[in-house]
């Protein structure tokens, strides 16, 4: 049995992963938050995409190993969720790298392109989900002269576009309201690429002999967007989960609620170094055979905070709860310390003796599963977060400030009492979705 896992099989609850990819698409950006990260579209053999980032800190290391068009082996990575707008693949989850990825090299490289371009039609009606960045493929009938324009402060160059597919449909870049753009420097445009799909275009065109238009266009109106600050309120609200989504102030707030169910995909518990608490890290063992998929991948595990290979061991909760109210859905993200007030047993009762990284996240153990059910009262400080601030492991891809679905996050106290004691204190973190374009 093959030892690696399938682009679509990827999934938040273990790191231990092996897969076979091939880089499609590689870029470099720039955030005040995140600094100068990698960001990555690989392909596997199936044509399966996925989103893949290396963060600042890590860039210096994985830099030299890893280029566009090249097939790699990828050993030992997080994933996770997937939000916001620009999105690059319609993969749900994203790999973030750690200190411990491997990288090796593939002895029978990956010859998919990962090209899948859209139905014009489909971009025209409105039918696509404008989150996603997608490819397109056309003839070029008409251009217009290069204007620079001044956006935010700094001088940028635009080119308006005409294309046309073989059925005669046409996309205006920048001009009408159903038009494609670029996506700053994750896009790409290629001329007449060697590329088997080109030259399958190019067989169905007409041949009208059509010329190029050059044609002047009118200058881009810019208006700059104000980013507004709320402060909190006086008093403590009380919010429905619709309200909480929908809200853009900074406030205090109070959520009832009722638990759902458990997200199997994010797995219920992480490993811990049981002397600072923090995260260990998998350290994949460099003797493994790489190549060899009858051999199983063999690790250790490493404390980064107390730089210790092998430290003793202490599972803590993590549960990603799905909870409802007459309103609504969202998600609440528990660390161990609040988890423990719900189930009243710490989580090593219930991992048991043989502690190790999940490996079957559906199987939940049934003092979680009666969690179900029941109603919570939940207090804290709801915060709207700008798109590149992040959650977890790594940053959320969004070239541009735009905002992801909705997860909100208690990481410091709550209360499962009736609405007629007091609740404690916590801190509710909201990603909203930005609606203005």
């Amino acid at each position: 049995m093959s030892s690696f896992s399938s682009v679509t099989d990827l999934k938040p609850f273990k790191s231990m992963w092996k897969i076979k990819v091939k880089i499609v698409r590689l870029w470099k950006q720039y955030s005040p938050a995140g600094g100068l990260t990698m960001e990555m579209v690989v392909v596997d053999s199936n044509g399966t995409k996925i989103h893949a980032s290396v963060k600042k800190e890590l860039v210096n290391r994985f830099d030299p190993v890893l280029s566009q068009g090249d097939s790699k082996i990828l050993i030992n990575f997080s994933v996770g969720h997937s939000y916001g707008s620009y999105r690059t693949t319609n993969h749900p989850y994203k790999i973030s790298f750690l200190e411990t990825t491997r990288v090796r090299n593939c002895e029978l490289p990956i010859v998919v392109s990962g090209f899948d371009p859209v139905n014009y039609r489909d971009i025209l009606d409105g039918s696509l989900n404008s989150d996603y960045l997608v490819d397109v493929i056309g003839q070029i009938v008409e251009v217009s002269p290069i204007e620079v324009l001044s956006i935010n402060g700094k001088e940028t160059n635009k080119m308006a576009l005409e294309l046309r597919n073989a059925g005669f449909g046409k996309i205006k870049v920048w001009k009408d309201e159903r038009s494609i753009s670029n996506a700053y420097n994750v896009s790409e445009v290629q001329l007449n690429p060697p590329m088997s799909e080109v030259q399958d275009f190019l067989a169905v065109l007409p041949k009208d002999e059509l010329s190029l238009v050059i044609v002047e266009t009118k200058p881009l109106s810019i208006s700059s967007g104000v980013f507004e600050k709320d402060d909190f309120f006086i008093h403590t609200p009380r919010k429905t989960i619709a309200q909480l989504s929908e809200s853009r102030e900074v406030e205090k707030c109070i959520v009832m609620c009722t638990i759902a169910g458990i997200d199997p995909d994010m797995g219920w518990y992480y490993l811990s170094c049981k002397v600072c608490a923090k995260k260990v890290l998998n350290v994949p063992n460099d003797a493994v055979d790489d190549e060899d998929d009858e051999n199983p991948m063999m690790f250790s595990y490493y404390c980064s905070k107390c730089q210790v290979s092998n430290p003793k061991l202490l599972p803590r909760y993590k549960l990603h709860l799905i909870v409802v109210d007459s309103t609504g859905t969202s998600k609440f993200l528990l660390f161990d310390n609040l988890a423990i007030q719900l189930i009243h047993q710490p989580c090593i009762e219930l991992v048991g003796p043989n502690v190790d990284e999940i490996e079957e996240p559906d199987a939940i153990p049934l003092p979680l599963l009666n969690l179900v059910g029941k109603t919570y009262l939940f207090k804290g400080s709801l915060m709207v977060s700008p798109a590149s601030s992040g959650e977890g492991e790594g940053s959320d891809i969004t070239p541009a400030k735009r905002i992801g679905t909705p997860i909100v996050n208690l990481e410091e106290a709550f209360d499962q009492s009736s609405v007629t004691r007091t609740p404690c204190t916590t801190r509710i973190k909201k990603e909203k979705p930005d609606k203005s374009g």
